[in-house]
């Protein structure tokens, strides 16, 4: 994929979900299914929290040389989301140490700013790609070890991956589901 095709692909999704949360009220972008799930305003504050505190920041560390190994690779797994651009449809529970249950925006207008800054991060990090060299890698806990391109591909599939769980929240109550 291109630096420019991956543009085209981060901006569609992250445009997607600006497009959808503009059609709900706050109070329905806050309401929860359960007291253990998220709200639509949760997944998008989790999308924003996750692209610059695990994607783009592993992805500066391949940049940066920054605990990095040379020789490593994706396991299986990886190469199997890689391969079909999607992660697998099961909840994962994250690992104790980095789980954080996000908070539900104040208002539309601070979920879109926080979805904006990501597609900008994005840009960024894509335009940086020609000059990472792709053997530098951070481990991923699941996936195995991803390069500065590789991790900021993953940012959109995550992107992708958190639709199911806002079809899943819109379907609980009854609203237009995608």
């Amino acid at each position: 994929m291109t630096a420019e095709q991956l543009k085209k692909r981060t901006d569609a999704i992250i445009d997607y979900w600006i497009a959808e949360v503009q059609q709900y009220s706050i109070e329905q972008l806050n309401a929860k299914p359960s007291e253990t799930s998220w709200s639509i305003g949760q997944v998008g504050i989790h999308l924003w929290m996750s692209a610059k505190g695990f994607f783009f920041k592993n992805a500066e560390r391949c940049l940066t040389g920054e605990k990095t190994e040379k020789g490593k690779s994706k396991n299986w797994v990886g190469y199997l989301v890689f391969l079909f651009g999607t992660m697998p449809s099961v909840k994962v529970k994250m690992p104790t140490q980095v789980a954080v249950e996000p908070r539900a925006p104040e208002s539309k207008e601070y979920l879109i700013a926080k979805l904006e800054e990501v597609k900008q991060l994005a840009h960024a990090y894509i335009d940086r790609i020609a000059q990472s060299d792709s053997s530098l890698r951070t481990r991923h806990p699941f996936l195995g070890w991803l390069n500065t391109a590789e991790w900021v591909q993953l940012c959109n599939i995550h992107f992708r991956h958190h639709l199911k769980q806002k079809k899943r929240i819109e379907q609980h109550f009854g609203w237009k589901g995608k």
